[in-house]
């Protein structure tokens, strides 16, 4: 009897020991939020957590429109800011102290989409990150890079359009302070970014992370590059041009009018102030999704969520470099006239052209003047 007793429990006492197993750690089954596991290749193959993949569970078509309009936003900032370097490399219209400091944040355009844009793409297209650690942390890098030289390169043209109109006997900022200023820009932004590829790594589950970790760490380098990089750079820009404003423009007697002092300024140097506020405030409105977020540092356990925070935000930051190259060609006729210059076919025919206008005008000048 004691036998048959042992015979027949044996399989209730597996069958129960199975199921206290499965019931006791229920989260061993079941993957995390955001991550969806790649099939095995075969039944036997092992399941181990290196080997596993992180799905962002972007949709074909979320993934298709997501690179139709990434890709027509870099054709348009690698083409335009190109071209923006090469006008000012070839045009002597376009050489002077402001085109410097517009060339120089068109290289930091370039860069940041020859740099960092194409390796978001491919992360978000991919599903994952497979270009290892190091690669994450430059291309992270570079994307902290590009606001900060952008924003002190505009705040050293907020200081040389205010010395040049403002006081333009008392300080003039000459080529060879505008390439320091510049210097120093690249500079503050480098350094500044630096901290970010120590915050930034790939981790074991072939992930590149979006935002800064939520530590201390990530915490304390997000307000303080918000505040170097960013609060404090725009409100000297904004006491700068405000000051401009205020002598370019004066307040009627009734308090409403505003009248422009066109004996004093030069009309296309009130077209210049006009096209760089509307660059800084382009520029205010389409990084500061970018700085809030970050200083944010959303946990990424929800990684659809997350990836498409981090398109939207990135989407809003790079439409700024794209559309750059379209405001000069519209506020800067010096501009148009170097493009028409650098895209004639022959140097010797623009020579010829320019010789030919110089020429008939001095004559008519000297039929006029007898």
């Amino acid at each position: 009897f004691s036998h048959s007793m042992d015979n027949s429990s044996g399989p209730v006492l597996l069958f129960t020991l199975l199921l206290t197993q499965n019931t006791s750690s229920p989260k061993a089954s079941s993957p995390p939020a955001g991550y969806e596991m790649a099939e095995l290749p075969f039944p036997g193959a092992s399941l181990s957590r290196n080997h596993s993949l992180v799905e962002y569970g972007l949709r074909p078509g979320e993934i298709a429109a997501a690179s139709v309009v990434w890709g027509v936003l870099w054709l348009i900032s690698v083409m335009g800011n190109f071209l923006v370097c090469l006008v000012i490399h070839r045009s002597r219209r376009t050489q002077s102290t402001t085109n410097y400091f517009v060339a120089s944040m068109a290289c930091a355009d370039l860069v940041s989409s020859v740099g960092s844009a194409p390796f978001l793409l491919l992360q978000l297209s991919c599903g994952r990150w497979v270009l290892g650690s190091g690669v994450c942390r430059l291309v992270r890098y570079i994307q902290y890079l590009t606001p900060g030289v952008q924003l002190y390169v505009l705040l050293a043209i907020s200081v040389d359009r205010f010395y040049t109109i403002v006081y333009p006997l008392s300080f003039k900022v000459s080529r060879g302070k505008a390439k320091k200023m510049i210097l120093a820009s690249w500079l503050c932004g480098a350094l500044f970014a630096s901290p970010a590829s120590f915050l930034y790594g790939s981790n074991s589950d072939q992930h590149c992370n979006f935002f800064l970790p939520s530590s201390w760490q990530g915490s304390a380098y997000s307000i303080t590059h918000l505040l170097l990089v960013f609060m404090i750079p725009s409100l000297f820009i904004i006491l700068f041009y405000q000051k401009v404003i205020k002598y370019i423009w004066r307040i009627g007697t009734d308090g409403m009018t505003v009248r422009r002092t066109t004996n004093i300024v030069p009309r296309a140097k009130v077209k210049t102030i006009k096209m760089f506020l509307m660059l800084n405030s382009m520029f205010f409105l389409s990084w500061l999704p970018f700085f809030m977020v970050q200083l944010w540092h959303p946990q990424e356990t929800d990684y659809r969520k997350s990836s498409l925070l981090f398109l939207a935000i990135t989407w809003i930051s790079f439409s700024s470099s794209a559309s750059k190259p379209t405001l000069y060609s519209i506020y800067n006729a010096n501009f148009r006239r170097g493009m028409k210059e650098t895209f004639c076919m022959s140097a010797m025919k623009c020579y010829r052209s320019n010789a030919y206008t110089i020429t008939t005008s001095s004559r008519i000048a000297k039929k006029n003047h007898v």
